[in-house]
């Protein structure tokens, strides 16, 4: 989890409140948070993944008040409209963007540190370490609008944020501190933010330009967030907003964005009780609700746009919870009688998963949820795939039909890590038939390297299938994920079991992938019938 350090005082001044260390010592374990220690200066936390709002002084401040009951219920951000005007060229290279100009701030060493920090702190988590989403933030009175999104070759120049002197971008990449560390992010042409001047404010994902930094001299300021998940990157744009509103900025649209109004979500009071454990009434539970800066009414929970955790009724009954106090449920010893014993299927999966391991192979983890752009049409396959109604990102709206997409995508975030990569996945897949559907365990492993090639991967699925006593034939087949000639179904008994082969080099470019990858998806569920 995120490790922060807030200012006590700063922390305190938000909050509206004199509170003490031992009040504060109580307290904030109950809002969620595991708290390492409060000193005379600062507030030591670690914050949940889940909650990038409260990854700063005011994020943190602003649920601590709400918590406490000093200020209560949704809180309501006022946007201004604005003339200003940015331009995205289809050149750019950024799928999505938000921004927005906030006025009238009155930085301090303590809120100027606290929005720098805020920012790297959502680069490494919200933003995954900047390859999801990289947002930045410039003096207002050093630029001139409209501005423009647009991209430039590596031989362009510009002054990166504490250089002394332009330098290209491929020389910035090469020798700045932060160019280093993000090179792997920029192709062959970087994106860049440029005014009506032609002067760069930032290359992102990477870094800011020195000229229009930010200091403790600045009142206005312009906010942008770029990267490849649009919900994401409103989120971000969202939580900094909301941060900088605390602190008396006003906050100006740019082309309509941003949308601070509350988002809602439907629920039902009976089922969360019935969750809980509860017995609550609407009003006790709106009270509750108004704990956590949610509203409640008529069936409707309406809750602040820069809550990133909130996606189903479930974690509504989590904040209730949390505002009810776990400290004040009563444990119930359940009235049944039961003898227990490890799953067969989880002890069959833990075998094959070290007979993985003992073959070079290196575990990940991957969701159950996807997108139909990565499961079919970057993979040339057509898939009736199950929907995930009222789905609130596009990057997770349906259930995965087949794990290959998933391993691929894990590759294609770890191309600039050493070769040669070997790993594999066990995991669930949703296969629609008809009005049915399917839940079968898959194994996926996958191999990328420059040599590597049907014989590599089929070596490593006739060692897991052997080692089963399991003789496989294999058929040669046709499938457009795949290169021709070098995919096979394999099979048992005239049942198919599983696929494998080598991606075809269409695939692996839509996933901007130069390295070749083999590939074999084995139906775990299936063998296990077999085996036992």
């Amino acid at each position: 989890m995120p490790r922060i350090l807030l200012n006590k005082n700063d922390v305190l001044t938000l909050v509206g409140k004199k509170i003490s260390d031992k009040e504060l010592e109580n307290s904030i374990p109950l809002l969620g948070t595991d708290l390492n220690s409060v000193t005379k200066d600062s507030i030591d936390v670690e914050i949940f993944p889940n909650r990038p709002d409260m990854l700063s002084e005011e994020g943190f401040a602003r649920a601590l008040s709400s918590f406490l009951g000093i200020k209560i219920g949704l809180k309501d951000y006022v946007t201004n409209k604005s003339d200003y005007h940015i331009i995205n060229e289809k050149k750019s290279g950024v799928e999505f963007f938000s921004a927005a100009v906030v006025k009238g701030l009155k930085f301090t060493e303590s809120s100027l540190k606290s929005l720098m920090n805020l920012q790297e702190k959502l680069h490494a988590t919200h933003g995954r370490n900047r390859k999801r989403l990289a947002t930045g933030v410039y003096d207002l009175s050093k630029i001139k609008f409209p501005l423009v999104l647009t991209s430039k070759p590596r031989s362009f120049e510009f002054q990166a944020l504490d250089d002394k002197k332009p330098r290209s971008i491929d020389e910035i990449l090469e020798k700045h501190p932060k160019g280093k560390n993000f090179s792997h992010l920029v192709k062959d042409k970087a994106s860049v933010w440029m005014d009506a001047n032609g002067q760069v404010l930032s290359m992102p994902p990477v870094i800011n330009s020195e000229p229009t930094k930010v200091s403790l001299n600045t009142h206005d300021v312009f906010i942008e967030v770029t990267g490849n998940n649009k919900d994401a990157v409103e989120k971000a744009l969202n939580i900094q907003l909301s941060a900088l509103a605390d602190r008396g900025g006003k906050i100006y649209k740019i082309d309509g964005m941003p949308n601070l109004s509350p988002l809602r979500i439907k629920i039902n009071v009976e089922r969360i009780n019935n969750l809980l454990g509860l017995n609550l009434s609407k009003r006790e539970f709106s009270l509750l609700a108004s704990k956590m800066g949610l509203k409640f009414s008529d069936d409707y929970v309406y809750y602040p746009a820069y809550r990133a955790d909130i996606l189903h009724e479930v974690d509504i009954a989590e904040d209730i919870a949390i505002a009810y106090g776990y400290q004040n449920f009563t444990p119930v010893i359940p009235s049944i009688s039961t003898l227990g014993q490890e799953d067969l299927f989880e002890r069959f999966k833990d075998k094959i998963a070290n007979l993985c391991i003992g073959l070079g192979l290196q575990e990940v983890c991957t969701y159950h949820l996807s997108n139909r752009t990565d499961e079919t049409t970057k993979m040339n396959k057509t898939f009736d795939v199950v929907n995930i109604k009222n789905s609130i990102s596009e990057e997770y709206n349906i259930l995965r039909p087949w794990l290959v997409p998933s391993l691929i995508k894990v590759l294609a975030s770890n191309c600039h890590n050493e070769y040669p990569q070997r790993i594999f996945d066990i995991g669930k897949i949703f296969v629609k038939k008809n009005s049915d559907v399917n839940e079968p365990v898959s194994l996926t492993v996958a191999i990328s390297h420059s040599t590597t090639d049907y014989t590599e991967i089929k070596k490593i699925l006739d060692a897991i299938l052997l080692s089963l006593g399991i003789t496989p034939n294999y058929k040669q087949g046709n499938h457009l994920s795949f290169i021709p000639g070098r995919f096979a179904n394999v099979s048992i008994k005239n049942n198919d079991i599983a696929f494998i082969g080598e991606i075809h080099p269409e695939i692996l470019n839509n996933f901007n992938i130069s390295m070749p990858i083999t590939v074999f998806e084995l139906n775990l569920s299936e063998i296990f019938k077999i085996v036992y």
